[in-house]
């Protein structure tokens, strides 16, 4: 004989394990989308790769960094194709070229749907140095990402980066953006 109360219970707790496991996952494929994209982003950077770097962009996204608003996929391309950002510039000449690697860490990403914001701490590191053997470590700050999913794939609708080391793009205080 089967109490029904017992049923009721046992189905509820069935249908809740359910629901919270598919949302789990749900998160867990989410916030490793969004760490691709960041990685995806980063490589295209280093390696001047402007098309990569542009289609981690939604068409209508933007980047706001220490010389103003890029808008518009079409425009961040043009900006990377163009050369003005190559943090490995001013190679010697009979030298090989220097690098230049940038690296996220800490993150926070909250995922609400297809919309997400993203708190990342990034550094840069060179060899642009007299013998190209030594790293340097150079600029660091954090992004502040909003970004946005289309036809399942993440994209940054607005990444803005602080340079910590820059006067004017610094977001240092006692007030916790990641909160």
């Amino acid at each position: 004989m089967k109490n029904p109360i017992v049923t009721l219970v046992l189905w509820a707790l069935g249908i809740f394990l359910t629901v919270h496991m598919a949302f789990a996952d749900s998160y867990a494929e989410d916030r490793a989308a969004i760490i691709d994209l960041q990685g995806r982003y980063l490589f295209a950077m280093d390696f001047q790769d402007a098309e990569t770097y542009a289609s981690t962009f939604a068409e209508d996204g933007v980047i706001n960094w220490a010389r103003g608003e890029i808008k518009g996929r079409k425009a961040i391309y043009d900006f990377m194709s163009s050369g003005t950002y190559d943090p490995a510039a001013n190679a010697e000449e009979g030298k090989w070229p220097a690098a230049s690697r940038h690296f996220i860490t800490n993150q926070v990403i909250k995922v609400e749907g297809n919309t997400a914001k993203a708190f990342t701490y990034w550094f840069q590191a060179t060899n642009n140095t007299a013998d190209r053997r030594t790293m340097v470590l150079g600029l660091f700050g954090h992004y502040e990402d909003e970004l946005v999913k289309i036809d399942g794939q993440w994209y940054f609708k607005k990444r803005t980066i602080y340079n910590e080391g820059l006067e004017d793009r610094h977001k240092a205080g006692k007030v916790n953006p990641a909160r």
